[in-house]
């Protein structure tokens, strides 16, 4: 080869390795910006996360955080943007497997990998997506869109092979097993990486055969519950803040839209309430004692506590199928601030231990097959709190039917 030619070939070689070079450190610092983003998402909610915490936390000035991400809003829409890819690449995969229990099987265990490779240091956090609701229109649609990509995927792993998935058992199938894992990093800290397996397969243990030892129905009645009613002003108050945050997340729930969903002046709020934390908080407590209420009346009711469990969420249910007074989403701790969270999970943490005592002695007196009561209660939460998604089908259903193919998967497991 001639010497300039080589010469030539030699400064286009550097060229291409430079070029690799800065692609390479750019994907690199881009991705530790997105785990220190996340990292503050998961700890602080998106309206708690600012580019100058993510830009110390990698010991970096904000300017180097906003050559990436001009805008906050940005940075936390490309966080949930790839916990979504994560979720749909998951989710496609999973499809692949020949049967449902082993998409389901498939799927749980990507999610245990996920949490035990970030406990490890081998991958970092990915964003939970309770927040995504208060982004803007513009940057939420997209999101949204591939959230929905993934739930129609899972929603498939349930139709028989060459069907569309459609159809009520289905969607509900698939509702009880994505909010199941969508509450997994609620509670898995509580367990040892080594606990890891034992505890992905009690889960799916639970979900795939329910809680009931027999086959007979559960009982269900769907009678308003004697708490707080919704037509007192307080009600009516706290009811629409709960129906707003659970669709806008606290960012996107303002006092102005709350005042409009009622009616009201914005005066009106401050009457009710010093401030928007004080807000949800009495969302979250009206939602404790609703769950109390409907736990409390389960135990007058019910003959045995298989029959309890299934009377108190029933009434749950029902009431998340209305739009008059539904539960506020668990996801909705996220968005306090750290010394009121704590509070509220150590509440939500004593109601889900009533619902694990109920199914240990349900296990006991032989109305419950026997699981890991605290696994399962977990699955009871979310499944719960989830319920409010399948509003729209239920309310075009008669009210008992619809809760009692809710409470399906609870009893006889989702493949049922």
């Amino acid at each position: 080869m001639p010497r300039a030619e080589m010469a030539y070939v030699r400064a286009v070689t550097r060229r291409i390795s430079s070029d690799h070079d800065r692609t390479a450190r750019f994907t690199q610092r881009r991705s530790q910006i997105l785990d220190a983003a996340s990292a503050q998402i998961n700890r602080h909610g998106a309206r708690g996360m600012t580019l100058t915490a993510v830009a110390r936390a990698l010991g970096l000035d904000t300017s180097s955080v906003t050559y990436y991400f001009k805008r906050k809003d940005q940075l936390a829409a490309a966080c949930y943007e790839r916990t979504l890819d994560w979720a749909l690449d998951t989710a496609r995969e999973a499809a692949r497997q020949p049967t449902a229990e082993a998409r389901v099987r498939h799927l749980i265990a990507a999610q245990f990998d996920l949490y035990r490779r970030a406990r490890e240091g081998k991958a970092g956090d990915f964003a939970v997506l309770s927040d995504i609701g208060a982004l803007d229109a513009k940057i939420r649609e997209p999101l949204e869109a591939a959230y929905f990509e993934s739930f129609a995927i899972i929603r498939g792993f349930f139709a028989p092979t060459g069907t569309p998935a459609s159809g009520s058992r289905s969607a509900i199938a698939a509702t009880h097993l994505a909010a199941s894992l969508q509450w997994l990093p609620a509670w898995i800290d509580r367990y040892q990486t080594r606990d890891f397996p034992r505890v992905e397969e009690r889960l799916y243990d639970v979900l795939a055969h329910g809680l009931a030892r027999g086959a007979a129905p559960w009982p269900v009645s769907v009678e308003p519950l004697p708490v707080d009613a919704a037509d007192s002003a307080q009600g009516r108050f706290l009811a629409a803040a709960t129906r707003l945050i659970n669709a806008h997340g606290y960012a996107g729930a303002s006092v102005e839209r709350i005042a409009a969903e009622l009616g009201v002046s914005t005066g009106s709020f401050y009457h009710h309430l010093d401030n928007k934390d004080d807000l949800v908080l009495a969302c979250f407590r009206r939602s404790f004692d609703t769950i109390e209420a409907a736990q409390a009346e389960g135990d007058r009711l019910g003959h045995d506590e298989g029959e309890r469990l299934a009377i108190s969420l029933a009434s749950l249910i029902g009431l998340q199928f209305t739009d008059d007074s539904p539960l506020l989403r668990m996801s909705a701790y996220q968005a306090l601030p750290l010394e009121l969270r704590s509070d509220m999970l150590a509440l939500a943490g004593q109601l889900t231990r009533h619902v694990a005592g109920t199914i240990a002695d349900g296990i006991a007196d032989g109305s419950i097959r026997p699981v890991d009561p605290l696994v399962a209660s977990q699955t009871v939460m979310a499944a719960v709190s989830a319920a409010s998604d399948m509003r729209r089908w239920a309310q075009a259903r008669d009210p008992v039917a619809a809760v009692q193919a809710y409470l399906e998967p609870l009893r006889a497991g989702i493949f049922h």
